[in-house]
This record gives structure tokens, C-alpha cells and sequence, in this order.
């Protein structure tokens, strides 16, 4: 009877430190499921935050491609306006270089007027005060004559009534 009792009470000791061991089991093996589950959020959780860099590193290279490509174009735009500019410029300086030269040559054409004008008015006046003063010495001349003539009658006339010309 004492063998049967120990050994009831070391089956119950066993039975106890087996339903300690299977308490402690089933506790490890809670734990362990929820470790397992921790890891899987985790690992789906990164592979998720992976997944989402991806997509916003391709969306920004996709963006700085679309905004590089934007401005390529306005680069090129740019400098097609100023290829145009430059070539107005010079346009616009040849015309300015093209009316100064003609302006100047203007201004040379009419100074060599004015002087063949200056010329010809002199050489006109020259010739009509040399006819005026052939003129007036004509008439100078003519004067002379006709005052000698005048004269001489004058003296006759003085002398018939018997008056010395000298006196008068």
C-alpha cells in the first residue's frame, strides 16, 4: 500500500510536472505563434514600406525624367529665341552701320552740292557784277560823253550872250 501510494503520488507529482511542462509548452508555444505573427507583420510591413519606396523612388525618377525632359525642351526653346535675338541684333546693327554709311554719304553728296552751288553762285554774281560794272562804266562812259557834250553846248551858248564860262 505504501509502494501504491508513493507511487500515486509520484505519478501525481509526474502528472503535475507534466501538466506544468504542458502549461509551459503551450505557453512557449502562444509566445512562439505570437513571435511568428510579430515577425510576419514585420516582414509584410517592410515588404510593404519596400514596396512603396519603390513605387515613389520609379514615381520620382519617372517625375525628374518628365521634368529633365521639360527642361530640355525649354533649353532649346531659350536658346532658339536667342539664336533669333542675336540674329535680329546683327541684322539690326548691318541696317544701322548701312544707314549711317548712306546717311553719310548723303551728307558728303550734299556738301559737294552746296559747294558746286556756292561755286556756281559766285561765279554768277562774279559775272553779273562784272556786267553791272561793264554797265555802269558803259553808262559812266556814256554820262561823260553826253556831260562833255552838255557842257560844251553849255559853253557855246554862255559864250554867245558873251559871258566867259570860267566866271560862272
Amino acid at each position: 500500500m505504501d509502494e501504491i501510494e508513493a507511487l500515486k503520488d509520484h505519478l501525481a507529482l509526474r502528472s503535475e510536472l507534466t501538466r506544468r511542462a504542458q502549461s509551459a509548452s503551450a505557453q512557449v508555444y502562444e509566445r512562439m505563434t505570437q513571435s511568428e505573427k510579430m515577425l510576419q507583420e514585420q516582414i509584410d510591413d517592410q515588404k510593404a514600406i519596400s514596396a512603396d519606396m519603390t513605387r515613389q523612388y520609379k514615381t520620382m525618377q519617372t517625375e525628374m525624367g518628365l521634368r529633365i525632359h521639360q527642361l530640355e525642351t525649354e533649353l532649346g526653346k531659350t536658346q532658339a529665341h536667342l539664336e533669333h535675338a542675336k540674329f535680329e541684333l546683327q541684322q539690326a546693327r548691318e541696317e544701322k552701320d548701312r544707314s549711317v554709311k548712306d546717311r553719310d554719304e548723303e551728307i558728303s553728296e550734299l556738301k559737294m552740292k552746296v559747294s558746286s552751288m556756292e561755286k556756281a553762285y559766285e561765279a554768277i554774281l562774279r559775272e553779273a557784277l562784272d556786267g553791272l560794272m561793264a554797265k555802269i562804266d558803259l553808262a559812266h562812259d556814256n554820262w561823260e560823253v553826253k556831260s562833255t557834250n552838255i557842257q560844251g553846248k553849255t559853253k557855246q551858248a554862255v559864250l554867245e550872250f558873251g559871258l566867259n564860262p570860267l566866271d560862272i
